[in-house]
Parts: structure tokens; C-alpha cells; sequence
């Protein structure tokens, strides 16, 4: 059997694409092919499936995701594993190009669940690899990488799963919740849209009576033009007009509280997407996503979303 080329699988999974495409945090299309996909396995792919760093995530995906059998493999393993009925889950990403000098270049980076059109069929012996004509792509979580990761993006296939603190939406419990809304949303077939905003009353209202966790790094006023993280919000003045329980924790801390927890908790992400930034709620329990508030531009959290948030609460 002839090597995997690594780097092809990398040139497959982030596309260069020649205008940047915003979405929500999560959109799902092409439910047609659900169906096809339920009765075969999905493959989560990453560095190493035996890595100790990694061990956590494998454990949230045997747990939580319930959509179709799971198996998890290395990246130099998806291609001998593509089928009709299989499907994958994968950090991809998307970058903008352009010709002009002035033009900030854009970076998506999302974990993506895809199929393929079933006219590739792997063979050892020939070197055809597949390609994005081959793909489909049937769902994006956005996650939120760091300043180094956005300028190099395909860094992340090269380091464990956990992405050594180089994604600020990550940890296996927040992975888990992933999982569990893709599932939950998979199963009746729901088309999440690009940009969608939405909020479950009930849940959100539950806000007023209960305590919202949020990842410290929130707090960070992050820049730019660099990867300088040390300029800091004060809690309460990014807090002001949030006049109910909430607690700052690491993400370590919120991924533990997630795992952990007898009770669901509610937490918020800021996700940075391009040059989007998303505000949402999650339970922690059922894994869906109560809050999604979307902003075409801005780079950090606002007081603001603070305040729209506890409006919609009921303040």
C-alpha cells in the first residue's frame, strides 16, 4: 500500500476560496443525504485516536454522538475508509483570496461533518486522491482559533486534538455539546441557514433564576493585526448591564463543569469567525445551542451583547 500524502488530505479539508463565506456557528445542509449516511459510520479524524490528549474527546464521541455508528481514526486513514454510506467529522477551513494589496486575508476554521458524492473509490495502487468536487458537506460548527492559527490554519492537523489552547471555543465537554446538537438537529432534519439567529424563549428566560458561566477568555480584547492577548476587559464593566448570576471560569473549568455537572448549566461562547463574531448560549445537558446572537463585524465581546441578552432574558 503506497503512504497517505498528508498534505493532500490538508489542501481538501481547507479550501481556498476566492470570496469568504459567513455562517452562523452552525448551519446544515444537504439533508437529502442523511438518510444514506444513518445506516453507514461516521469517522472522526485527528492526529492520533491513541494520543492521551485525545482520549477525552474519543470518550464524548462514543457518548454523545448517536446519529450513525462512530468510529475514530487518524487522518492518514480517510481516505481508505470513503464509502457511499460514510461520513466524517473534521477541523476544516476556508480563506479568502484576493488581488488587492490593501485586503485583509479571511479564515474560517469549523469542524465540519461530510460525505462524498460516491464517485471516488479508493484504491492503493493508483494515485487519484479525492478532492472537494468529491465532497459534501452536511454540517459546520464554527470554532474560534487563535491569531497564529488563522494565519496558518492547517497547523492544527499537526498537533493533538485537544489543539494545545490554539481553539478558544474547545475542550471535550464543549466537543461533546457539539455532537449533541448535530445529532439532535440530524435526526429530524433541520436546515440551519447561514447568519441565522434564534433563541428558545423558555430556555433563555431561565437565565434570570440561574448562573451563566463564561470562558475567561472573553474578557480578552483580542486585536486584529497581531496575536497580542494581554489587553484585558474588566469584568464588571463588560458585565454592567447583565444584572443576573453569572461566573467567569477558565475553559479548562467550564469544560470539567460541563462533564461534571449533576444539573444542566448554561455557558456562552464568543465565537470570532472572519470577520463575524457570534454570542451564544448553550445547555449544557441537551447540548443545543438556546441563543445565537450574529454580528457582521467587531472582534470581540460588547457590553452590548451583554445587555441583549439580559433583555432577552427578561430583565
Amino acid at each position: 500500500m503506497k503512504p497517505f500524502r498528508f498534505k493532500q488530505l490538508l489542501l481538501n479539508l481547507l479550501a481556498l476560496a476566492a470570496m469568504a463565506t459567513t455562517s452562523a456557528q452552525i448551519s446544515i445542509s444537504n439533508t437529502d443525504e442523511l438518510a444514506k449516511i444513518k445506516d453507514g459510520t461516521t469517522y472522526i479524524a485527528m492526529k492520533d485516536p491513541a494520543s492521551p490528549k485525545a482520549a477525552a474527546f474519543v470518550a464524548a464521541a462514543k457518548k454523545y454522538w448517536t446519529f450513525s455508528k462512530i468510529e475514530c481514526i487518524a487522518y492518514k486513514e480517510v481516505e481508505q475508509h470513503i464509502q457511499p454510506n460514510a461520513s466524517f467529522i473534521t477541523i476544516g477551513g476556508k480563506m479568502s483570496s484576493s488581488n488587492s494589496p490593501t485586503a485583509n486575508t479571511e479564515t474560517r476554521v469549523f469542524l465540519e461533518l461530510w460525505t462524498t458524492n460516491g464517485k471516488y473509490t479508493y484504491d492503493s495502487k493508483k494515485r487519484r486522491h479525492f478532492n472537494q468536487a468529491d465532497k459534501i458537506s452536511l454540517a459546520t460548527f464554527e470554532l474560534f482559533p487563535d491569531y497564529l492559527t488563522q494565519a496558518n490554519p492547517s497547523s492544527l492537523y499537526r498537533i493533538d486534538y485537544d489543539a494545545s489552547g490554539h481553539l478558544k471555543n474547545w475542550g471535550d465537554g464543549v466537543f461533546g455539546n457539539m455532537l449533541q446538537m448535530l445529532c439532535t438537529s440530524l435526526t429530524v432534519g433541520q436546515v440551519r441557514e447561514y447568519k441565522e439567529e434564534f433563541m428558545d424563549t423558555n430556555e433563555v428566560k431561565a437565565l434570570a433564576s440561574t448562573t451563566l458561566y463564561l470562558p475567561d477568555y472573553v474578557l480578552t480584547k483580542f486585536s486584529k493585526n497581531s496575536g497580542d492577548e494581554s489587553k484585558k476587559y474588566e469584568e464588571k464593566e463588560l458585565l454592567a448591564d447583565y444584572p443576573f448570576s453569572y461566573k467567569v471560569v477558565s475553559i479548562e473549568e467550564l469544560n470539567t463543569k460541563i462533564n461534571t455537572s449533576d444539573t444542566n448549566i448554561y455557558y456562552l461562547l464568543l465565537i470570532k469567525s472572519g470577520n463575524d463574531h457570534f454570542v451564544t448560549v448553550t445547555n449544557s445537558k441537551t447540548g443545543l445551542i438556546v441563543y445565537s446572537n450574529f454580528s457582521g463585524s467587531g472582534f470581540n465581546l460588547k457590553a452590548s451583547d451583554l445587555k441583549t441578552l439580559a433583555k432577552a432574558a427578561g430583565k
